[in-house]
């Protein structure tokens, strides 16, 4: 079926989801990453845990974080092969190893800062934005010491964040402020790039192949692509409209942006093409979804976290 949206051509996907029940009830998983191995890590904000998903054999494993009621919400994969996950009303970032099943948590240097997503350097170190605070963190996995950045804007309200390793950088999205955020790892210099939509609600980042850094506009219902070689924007119109509320945001290995409508009436998972700026939906079957955090595994699959049903899925082609 096609529908005209926006200017661009929209189509409705013949791929097909396919949901897995979270053993704990209400679990409201967030962040989900994707191993190199295959194998889902997800946190659930709801029950104060940590999840694992194998495909191979659709099992599930579950721990809980040491902090009660820490509400657990971004979580990163290190290369030293622990899990960092962010403890949002906690104010602390807690490290699993999955070798030995444990945790160490680390507390931030400012109370209240409210950690949101984190990512991995070009460093090595552990990012992570602080909503409240309005900070960038560093964690230094090796000796635990947490260094933190002040953004320029105030109350800009941090929220995604993702390395580019070639720049030796990191962006960060200001959702308050409506800007990209750009900190030079080598001298803990900020820049700022306002977007050119004025009230657009920069909400979750994702990077290509290229070093492009994608973005959802979540208060403008639209998607964006920065780049950072003419340090300029190109804006595309998600399919649901201006209330879309487009939230989380990937890139698969063919170079195609995947990103979740918010809106509860949508409920789907939109694909991207840059190349010729169509767009294909694919409907959640379950209802609300609230899509938060997608990932995509090594195979180019695309997985989600069903936050409002407790759920993970993934795309079917």
């Amino acid at each position: 079926m096609r529908i005209v949206a926006a200017g661009l051509i929209a189509l409705l996907s013949t791929a097909s989801i396919i949901e897995y029940d979270i053993p704990t009830p209400r679990s409201a998983p967030h962040g989900i990453v994707a191993a190199p191995n295959g194998v889902i890590w997800f946190v659930e904000i709801g029950a104060n845990r940590l999840g694992r998903f194998d495909p191979r054999i659709e099992r599930f494993k579950e721990w809980k974080i040491p902090t009660d009621a820490s509400r657990p919400y971004g979580i990163a994969l290190g290369s030293d092969g622990r899990f960092y996950i962010t403890e949002q009303s906690e104010n602390k970032v807690a490290a699993f190893d999955p070798r030995t099943e444990t945790f160490v948590e680390y507390d931030l240097p400012t109370a209240g800062s409210g950690p949101l997503m984190a990512t991995e350097g070009p460093d090595g170190a552990i990012w992570f934005t602080e909503q409240r605070g309005n900070r960038i963190g560093r964690l230094d996995p090796q000796t635990g010491k947490i260094t933190e950045f002040p953004a320029p804007t105030p109350a800009a309200n941090l929220a995604g964040i993702i390395a580019a390793r070639a720049e030796n950088a990191i962006y960060f999205a200001e959702m308050a402020s409506h800007k990209l955020g750009r900190l030079d790892v080598a001298t803990g210099q900020i820049e700022e790039f306002p977007t050119p939509t004025p009230v657009s609600g920069i909400r979750l980042l994702a990077s290509d192949r290229s070093g492009g850094i994608w973005m959802t506009y979540y208060r403008a219902g639209k998607v964006a692509r920065f780049d950072p070689a003419t340090r300029s924007f190109k804006e595309y119109n998600a399919p649901g409209g201006p209330q879309s509320a487009p939230f989380a945001i990937g890139v698969d290995t063919a170079g195609h942006v995947w990103f979740s409508q918010f809106a509860i009436d949508l409920n789907d998972l939109v694909e991207l093409d840059p190349a010729t700026g169509r767009t294909t939906s694919v409907r959640i079957p379950s209802s609300p979804a609230l899509v938060r955090q997608l990932t995509v595994d090594a195979r180019n699959t695309v997985w989600y976290a069903n936050n409002a049903q407790g759920r993970i899925g993934r795309v079917i082609p």
